[in-house]
């Protein structure tokens, strides 16, 4: 993934994505929260939870690359998002804890990403797979910008689904 994008640019946007995440879902009845785009799509509750998984998923990992570059970084036991939505009762819960957790980890991580900035660059950590072979390298740039890009087209999705329901 590639951009153009100042560090402070795109920290910016990591950190308005959560903030407009929770304004365009304030208000909303929990009925609505349940709303989908097409039938077996996710709804805008489950979107919010997998989001919150986001954090969960790459704030350790982006410790990893400041405090020792070049870790590796194993993902292993993941069943896929709709075996880990529907074990994690995604379509169940309420959202403000999730949307709280999206808040938190993108403060942490920007405060970490700001504070130690020459890891935005330098600071990465190497996927491997069952064998410990090199999947893909990350920087600390690249995980936020990552996380950055994810959550916008969750956001466009609900903002979509929302103009749907309104028609």
């Amino acid at each position: 993934m590639t951009t153009s994008r100042t560090q402070e640019e795109t920290l910016a946007l990591f950190l308005s994505g959560a903030q407009r995440l929770e304004s365009v879902v304030a208000g909303m009845s929990d009925a609505s929260l349940d709303w989908v785009d097409q039938p077996g799509e996710w709804t805008i509750r489950q979107i919010v939870h997998h989001l919150a998984d986001d954090g969960d998923a790459w704030s350790l990992p982006l410790k990893k690359a400041i405090a020792t570059p070049g870790a590796p970084v194993r993902f292993e036991g993941f069943p896929g998002n709709d075996a880990w939505a529907d074990a994690m009762a995604f379509d169940q819960r309420d959202i403000a804890n999730s949307l709280a957790l999206i808040q938190a980890h993108r403060q942490v991580m920007a405060e970490l990403a700001r504070h130690f900035s020459d890891a935005w660059d330098l600071g990465y950590l190497v996927i491997v797979d069952e064998n410990g072979q090199e999947v893909r390298k990350f920087t600390v740039g690249q995980i936020v910008n990552m996380l950055t890009e994810h959550l916008l087209e969750h956001l466009a999705a609900i903002e979509g689904i929302q103009r749907k329901k309104v028609i």
